[in-house]
């Protein structure tokens, strides 16, 4: 499957489409499978349990996970993962 990624933070922005065959469509699988095969990109926004670093975000088509299902959020073909780290400022 197909599925784009950016990657917004302080210091980067990134946007990509990636393949991936992950071994179920849920959210952690493809999460597990993006980290497999990245080179260092996800760290600053994942650990290796998955669990989000600090206060960062993640997106599933510009929705924060939580309102989603979580892990268990289906992900389909063409779809847009978010990483980012909100920043406010005045």
């Amino acid at each position: 499957m197909k599925v784009i990624i950016n990657i917004i933070g302080v210091e980067v922005k990134m946007k990509q489409e990636t393949l991936v065959e992950p071994v179920s469509p849920a959210l952690k699988d493809v999460l597990r499978t993006l980290k497999d095969q990245d080179e260092g990109q996800l760290e600053r926004f994942i650990h290796e349990d998955l669990s989000p670093v600090d206060c960062s975000v993640i997106l599933v088509n510009g929705r924060n996970i939580l309102s989603l299902d979580g892990w268990k959020t289906l992900i389909h073909d063409g779809d847009e993962l978010t990483f980012m780290v909100p920043v406010a400022g005045g």
